[in-house]
C-alpha cells in the first residue's frame, strides 16, 4: 500500500474517531436529561452551537497538520533511509542519506547512518583490496589465456554441450563477420551465450560430436574430427572439432566441444585455378601442336616444296612456336601465383621488418646500415626467408669486398607494387657475387626441397634484378613484390592489453530453470540492453529513429565488445531541438541504412534474450511502428529499468536514468548518444538486481508482474 493512500486512510480514521466521540458524547447528554431540560436546551442552541462546532473544526485542523507533520517529517524520511540504507549495503557504498524537511530527531539518525555507510565503505575498500590481491593470480591466468588465443593462427571458438559459444577469439569473430556477406544478411552472429548452431551447421556439429562420444567410449585417446564446412555466402572452412572433459560420479564425460577455424576459400579458390590452368594449356596448345607437327610432316613428306610454299610452312610453325611459348609463360605466372596463394606468409609491418634485418647484420658484420621505410605499410611475405636471404648477403658482400656502408630503403611504385632496394652508394661489387647468392639454397621447402632466395622471391610472384651503375658495375639490389591489400591484415598485431578475447565459463551451469524463460533468475538471464535516439518525440506523428545502441549482458557481465552502434536515415527533416539534445547534425545520417534495413540485424542480434530499455515503452513504440515496414517483429520480453526502479524505491522523488546512475554511483559517458545511454542502462541494470532480490523479486517472471503494478507502467505514447 502507497505511503500517500495509508496518509489519506489515517487521517479519515481520525476525523470519524474524533467526530464519533464527540457525537456519542452529545447524544449521550441528551438522552440523560429530563424532556423539560431538552427544551430549554433547544432554545439555547442558536447561541451554543456556533462555539463548540469551531472549536471542533479547530480541532479538526490540528490533528489533521499534526499528521500532515508526521508523515512529511517521521515517516517519509524513515521509508526514504530505508530505500537509501538499502543502496548503500547492496550496491554503492558510497551513497549518502539526503534528507529535505525531516525533524532534528530524523536527521540525527541520518547522521549516524550515514557515519556508519562511511565506516562499511572504509570496510568494504578493504576487503575489496584483498579480494584484487587474492585475483591476481587468477587475472594472470587469464591474460595468458588471452595472450595464447589472440596470438593463434586460427579462429577458436568453446562451446558447451548445448552449441552455446562460451569462448571465441578475434580470429574467428573476423572469420564470420567476414564470411557472412551485409550485417542486415548475416547467418548469424558470434557471441557468448549465443548457438554456434546459428553460425555452422547443426547437421555436421552434431555429427562430429556423435563420433567423439562414440570414440571415447571405445577408449580412444586422440579425440579430433575433421570436417569441411560452407557457409551460406559460399565460404569454405576447415573445422577441427575437439571435446574437452567433466568429471562426473567418477566417469569422464564430454561436457562440450572446441573448435578451431581455418578458411580454406582461398586455397580451394587456387587449387581449382590450377585446375582451370592445367585444362585450358591442354586445350589451347592442342591446337598449336597440330599445326606444328602437320606443317613438319608436309615438309618431311615432300622435301622439294617450292621456295613460296615451304616459306608458309616455316611461317606456321613461327607462329604456332611463338603462341605455344606464351602460353608457357603465362602458365608459369599463373603457376607461380598458385604456389603464392598456397604459401605460409605474414603479414609484417615494413618498418619492423627492416629493423629486424639491421640489426641482424648489424650484430653478425662490420657493416653500417641505414634504414629508409614509410610507417604504416603491411607486407605479406616470408619474413624468415627474406631476414636469411639479406644477412646471407651482407655476409658475402663483408667477406668478399670493401662495403662498409648499406643503405636499406622500401617504396611503393605506381603500380603499388612493393620495391625494397639494398643498396652501396658510391661502391662496387662483384655482379657474379650476387648472381652466386641468388642462386644458392638458403631454406627447404615443406617437401624437403631447397629453395634459393630467387625461388621464393618467384613464389611470391615478385622478381629480383641487380642494379648497374654509369660504369655497368653492381651497386644495389632490387626486390619488387606485388601489391598488398593494406585494409586485410593478420589480427595477431594486437597489442595484448587490448585483447579483444571474450570468454564466460558460466555458461557451463545450466540448470533445469533455464527450459522455461519466465522462471529464469534475473541473474542467469541473457539482455539486451538498447536505447534509441529520434527525430522527436511523437513516434505516431511521423517521427523517426536516427540512431539505434545496443549491448549484450550474459550471466550479469557487460560485453563492451558485443554491442551496435548503428546511425540511421530517417529519410526526413532532423529538427534542431532535437540536434540540440543529441548532437547528431543532419549531414551525418545521409548515406545511411534506413530503420527497414537495420531491424532485422537487431532482430538477430537479440534473439533468445531480454530486452531492457529506460522507459521502454517509448523505444517499443518506434520499433513497432516499423513493422509493416520492415516485417521485423520483435516477440522478446521486455523489462522497463525506469519501472524496476519505481517498484524498488517508491518513495524516491525521480527514476530518470541522471538520477538513477548518480543513485547507484555510475558513470555516465556519452549521455544522450544511443549506445552511450545503453551502457549506462546495462550498469544500471545490473545494480536494480540485488535490489529487486531484496524485494523477493527473483525472475523475469516476478519482474514483468511487479512492473506491471508500477505507476508508470500505463504511460502510453
Amino acid at each position: 500500500m502507497k505511503p500517500s493512500f495509508k496518509y489519506w486512510i489515517f487521517l479519515v480514521a481520525i476525523y470519524f474517531a474524533v467526530i464519533s466521540i464527540m457525537a456519542a458524547s452529545l447524544i449521550g447528554s441528551w438522552a440523560s436529561i429530563n424532556e423539560s431540560q431538552q427544551l430549554a436546551l433547544q432554545e439555547m442552541l442558536p447561541k451554543l452551537v456556533p462555539f463548540p462546532l469551531l472549536g471542533s473544526i479547530t480541532i479538526l485542523f490540528i490533528i489533521g497538520a499534526l499528521i500532515n507533520l508526521l508523515f512529511n517529517d517521521y515517516i517519509m524520511p524513515i521509508l526514504k533511509m530505508a530505500e537509501s540504507s538499502r543502496i548503500i549495503t547492496t550496491v554503492n557504498p558510497e551513497h549518502r542519506i539526503e534528507l529535505k524537511a525531516a525533524s532534528k530527531e530524523i536527521e540525527y539518525l541520518a547522521k549516524i547512518i550515514n557515519q556508519s555507510a562511511d565506516a562499511y565503505a572504509a570496510l568494504q575498500k578493504n576487503v575489496d583490496a584483498r579480494v584484487a590481491s587474492a585475483q591476481a593470480a587468477i587475472n594472470e591466468e587469464r591474460t595468458r589465456l588471452a595472450a595464447l588465443m589472440s596470438e593463434l593462427p586460427h579462429g577458436v571458438i568453446v562451446c558447451n554441450g548445448d552449441g552455446q559459444v562460451l569462448l571465441y577469439n578475434q580470429q574467428a569473430q573476423e572469420l564470420i563477420n567476414n564470411n557472412s556477406g551485409s550485417k542486415q544478411n548475416a547467418q548469424g552472429l558470434l557471441g557468448l551465450g549465443r548457438s554456434i548452431f546459428g553460425i555452422l551447421d547443426r547437421d555436421q556439429i552434431a555429427h562430429g560430436l556423435e563420433m567423439l562420444n562414440r570414440c571415447h567410449a571405445t577408449g580412444h585417446s586422440k579425440l579430433i574430427n575433421n570436417s569441411m564446412m560452407t557457409l551460406r555466402n559460399g565460404a569454405c572452412l576447415r573445422v577441427n572439432m575437439a571435446p574437452f572433459f567433466l568429471e562426473q560420479e567418477e566417469k569422464h564425460l564430454i561436457s562440450g566441444f572446441v573448435l578451431t577455424l581455418e578458411d580454406m576459400t582461398r586455397q580451394i579458390e587456387a587449387d581449382s585455378r590450377r585446375d582451370i590452368l592445367i585444362q585450358s594449356l591442354i586445350d589451347e596448345q592442342q591446337k598449336d601442336l597440330e599445326e606444328i607437327r602437320s606443317s613438319i610432316t608436309s615438309i618431311l613428306a615432300k622435301p622439294q616444296h617450292d621456295p613460296e610454299q615451304l616459306q608458309e610452312y616455316r611461317r606456321v610453325i613461327d607462329r604456332a612456336s611463338r603462341a605455344l611459348q606464351e602460353k608457357v609463360v603465362e602458365a608459369r605466372a599463373n603457376y607461380a601465383l598458385h604456389l603464392h596463394a598456397l604459401s605460409k606468409t605474414e603479414n609484417v609491418l615494413a618498418e619492423n621488418l627492416l629493423e629486424v634485418i639491421s640489426q641482424n647484420i648489424s650484430e653478425r658484420f662490420d657493416l653500417q646500415i641505414i634504414n629508409l621505410a614509410p610507417q604504416g605499410i603491411w607486407l605479406e611475405i616470408d619474413s624468415y626467408s627474406m631476414v636469411q636471404a639479406f644477412s646471407h648477403l651482407a655476409g658475402q658482400l663483408s667477406k668478399h669486398s670493401s662495403l662498409k656502408d648499406v643503405v636499406l630503403t622500401l617504396t611503393i611504385n605506381e603500380q603499388q607494387q612493393i620495391e625494397i632496394v639494398i643498396s652501396w652508394p658510391g661502391q662496387h661489387a662483384d655482379p657474379r657475387l650476387l648472381t652466386n647468392w641468388q642462386q644458392t639454397p638458403l631454406i627447404a621447402d615443406t617437401n624437403g626441397k631447397l629453395l634459393s632466395f630467387t625461388d621464393t622471391i618467384e613464389k611470391a610472384s615478385g622478381a629480383i634484378d641487380i642494379l648497374l651503375d654509369h660504369e655497368k658495375q653492381a651497386c644495389g639490389i632490387l626486390i619488387t613484390l606485388p601489391p598488398v591489400d593494406q585494409e586485410c591484415r593478420l589480427a595477431v598485431q594486437s597489442d595484448i592489453e587490448h585483447r579483444p578475447i571474450s570468454y564466460e565459463f558460466d555458461l557451463f551451469n545450466r540448470g533445469e530453470e533455464w527450459e522455461e524463460l519466465g522462471q529464469t533468475p534475473l541473474r542467469k538471464l541473457t539482455y539486451v540492453v538498447f536505447d534509441t535516439e529520434t527525430t522527436g518525440l511523437n513516434p505516431t506523428q511521423g517521427d523517426e529513429i536516427i540512431q539505434l545502441g545496443a549491448i549484450r549482458i550474459v550471466n550479469g557481465n557487460i560485453l563492451y565488445r558485443e554491442i551496435i552502434d548503428q546511425l540511421i536515415d530517417p529519410q526526413r527533416t532532423v529538427p534542431a531541438e532535437s540536434v540540440a539534445i543529441h548532437g547528431i547534425q543532419p549531414h551525418l545520417l545521409k548515406g545511411q541504412p534506413t530503420i527497414d534495413k537495420v531491424l532485422p540485424h537487431f532482430q538477430k542480434f537479440s534473439e533468445n534474450s531480454v530486452l531492457v530499455a529506460h522507459n521502454a515503452a517509448f523505444d517499443m513504440r518506434f520499433l513497432q511502428i516499423q513493422e509493416e515496414r520492415s516485417g521485423i517483429t520483435l516477440t522478446n520480453p521486455v523489462l522497463d529499468t525506469l519501472l524496476l526502479s519505481s517498484i524498488i524505491h517508491p518513495n524516491q522523488g525521480n527514476h530518470s536514468l541522471d538520477d538513477l546512475a548518480k543513485r547507484f554511483n555510475v558513470t555516465i559517458v556519452g549521455r544522450h548518444t544511443a549506445l552511450g545511454d545503453s551502457i549506462v542502462t546495462a550498469e544500471v541494470l545490473l545494480k536494480l538486481i540485488p535490489l529487486l532480490e531484496a524485494h523477493e523479486i527473483y525472475t523475469l517472471s516476478d519482474a514483468i508482474a511487479a512492473s506491471a503494478q508500477s505507476q508508470y507502467a500505463k504511460v502510453a505514447y
